[in-house]
């Protein structure tokens, strides 16, 4: 996650170690068939932005990261200046979840089997009767995936459209930015008319306010925005086409 990333250093010591051993052949191979490449992707080297001083081999490394960068998420690596800032401004957490069943035990082929089709497409229907265990293993599914997967996971209530709505608007009003401790003031008697103090119910309040229109819409692009792998779980769904209204299209999308 953020606060682990996949660091340049690591992957420059064992591309080189490939290149120096096997050539491109063997950093190639090693690039296909190794899988669990993360998007949080810093370039931790001394003066990152030049680095013909200290990367050894850097522009073969940088060619073949970007050659495979389906895999390796080569357009996500940021310098550390960059990095920082990314992640103070990206959606993370999350929302709605039920509780993780601890006693969760087993059904390890379908965790993989939705781990496996969700590579290959951004939208999976998990569907049968009452009973099975759909729920249990969806969750468990978000808790395992977060936040090494995804940096938010969002359960939505879709039983009706009116449902998806209700749980947007409260997924803005929490969005909404909250007074930091510094931006209180001491004097309950000023907090009324004190305008830091007011910026978070403020920002709630507007998006009470909105539209319905105006709530799927922000939602929708909030998420196209966001450049931090997303995960929205559509519970209860009795109309699958309701993801055609309230999912964002598109390709610059990084969510399922």
């Amino acid at each position: 996650d953020e606060h682990h990333p996949l660091l340049q250093s690591y992957v420059d010591a064992v591309l080189q170690g490939c290149l120096e051993w096997g050539d491109l052949p063997m950093a190639e191979r090693f690039l296909r068939t190794t899988g669990g490449w993360s998007p949080y992707f810093l370039n931790d080297t001394p003066s990152s932005r030049r680095p013909w001083m200290f990367r050894k081999q850097y522009d073969v490394i940088d060619r073949l990261l970007e050659r495979y960068s389906d895999k390796t998420h080569y357009g996500e690596r940021r310098h550390p200046e960059e990095f920082a800032m990314a992640f103070h401004r990206r959606m993370r957490g999350l929302w709605g979840l039920p509780p993780r069943n601890v006693h969760f035990t087993g059904r390890e082929d379908r965790l993989e089997e939705l781990a496996t089709r969700l590579e290959r497409t951004s939208e999976l229907l998990v569907a049968g009767m009452g009973g099975l265990g759909k729920t249990q293993l969806c969750t468990e599914y978000c808790y395992r995936r977060f936040p090494a997967g995804y940096g938010l996971v969002v359960w939505l209530n879709a039983e009706s459209a009116d449902s998806l709505v209700a749980d947007y608007k409260q997924l803005l009003r929490d969005w909404a930015p909250t007074p930091t401790p510094m931006e209180v003031p001491v004097s309950s008697s000023s907090s009324a008319s004190s305008p830091s103090a007011s910026a978070g119910s403020t920002a709630a309040a507007a998006a009470a306010d909105k539209s319905t229109e105006e709530i799927i819409a922000e939602v929708k692009s909030r998420l196209f925005r966001s450049q931090v792998p997303w995960l929205l779980v559509f519970d209860n769904v009795e109309h699958p086409d309701l993801s055609k209204r309230f999912l964002p299209r598109g390709a610059g999308t990084k969510g399922h």
